[in-house]
């Protein structure tokens, strides 16, 4: 309320800027046409899908776990592996994105053929996504070794148990950061029957399997089909799209960032702001409990004028140590008289 003496004006500056989500699964399934939906328990799956049909039995493998999403999301292409080629997949997909429904990290799907897993591998490094996928085939992982970054594959010789979709919905809820993707037991899963030479030559070529060590069900290998961890890939996810939303925020919600010494501390502080809470989650190391990461900035006297007259601020750069996480363990100990 004002008066004739004073006026009072109150800005707000709460308007969120949408912020790309780390939890939901994506299952494209296979044996209908059906448009996108969200299911939040198994009971809900069994108005589209027959408990025979195999996109239940991977959504009750993935609504079993504990942890498990709060939702899965659905999209249904009717496709024959005999007869339809893969592309009619990353078709499908390319139309979901186009339809606004992008908000899904990992992909999943209830087809296990080589030439279907190559296709969806070779759609999701395009994203910032993660698709993970189950195979009982001998050569497919030497295949896809290599090759790339965001893409999980887990061998068995009972890949309809859906080890590796069980193990995304038990990761799918956690915070990036806070896991890696090995040693995870999977609710309703068996053991590969795999002997030491068969695993060995499954992790040689950056794949994963489900192994009983020491009376314990784990999974044997967290990486990606390129060697990395899948626990960095998904790090490198996380901090693009924070650090992203976090300066476009800033810039969105403010009537003007000055081109002043003030006004790019104001950027950085936003960038300070995103890999502190990257070290809370786990992703960046400490020293004595000091987050181990550090930025450099210009100052606007050094900046060239032909860059400030296009208004942009250039050179804003950080360094971090990786967490990372320790998976063997070497112990060597002397028993003395």
């Amino acid at each position: 309320m004002s008066n004739r003496y004073v006026t009072a004006t109150i800005t707000r500056q709460t308007k969120a800027v949408s912020e790309k989500g780390f939890g939901l699964p994506l299952v494209l399934a296979t044996s209908k046409n059906l448009g996108y939906k969200v299911y939040t328990d198994i009971d809900q799956v069994t108005t589209d899908f027959a408990t025979t049909t195999e996109e239940y039995k991977l959504l009750s493998r993935m609504f079993g776990q504990n942890p498990r999403p709060a939702e899965i999301a659905v999209y249904g292409v009717q496709y024959d592996n005999a007869t339809d080629d893969p592309t009619k997949l990353t078709s499908a997909l390319n139309t979901l994105v186009t339809m606004g429904k992008n908000d899904f990290y990992y992909l999943l799907s209830v087809e296990q053929g080589d030439e279907e897993i190559t296709a969806l591998a070779e759609w999701i490094s395009t994203q910032d996504k993660i698709y993970a996928a189950s195979t009982s085939s001998e050569t497919l992982y030497a295949t896809l070794s290599g090759l790339f970054d965001n893409v999980f594959l887990l061998v068995h010789d009972q890949p309809r148990q859906y080890p590796a979709e069980g193990l995304v919905a038990q990761l799918a809820p956690l915070p990036i950061g806070s896991y890696t993707w090995t040693f995870k037991t999977i609710q309703g899963v068996s053991p590969a029957a795999y002997d030491d030479t068969k695993i060995n030559d499954i992790h040689d070529h950056n794949a994963c399997t489900y192994i009983r060590e020491s009376g314990v069900d784990i999974t044997s290998h967290g990486v990606a089909t390129s060697g990395e961890y899948m626990d960095i890939v998904q790090s490198t996810h996380f901090l693009k799209a924070r650090l992203a939303e976090a300066v476009f925020q800033l810039l969105a919600k403010n009537p003007k960032i000055p081109y002043t010494d003030a006004g790019i501390a104001m950027v950085v502080a936003e960038v300070d702001k995103v890999l502190k809470q990257a070290f809370r989650q786990g992703i960046i190391a400490d020293e004595n409990g000091e987050p181990l990461y550090s930025i450099t900035v210009p100052k606007r006297a050094d900046i060239p004028t032909n860059t400030k007259a296009q208004r942009i601020l250039p050179d804003i750069e950080w360094t971090a140590t990786i967490a990372g996480s320790i998976e063997k363990v070497d112990i060597r100990g002397t028993l003395m008289i």
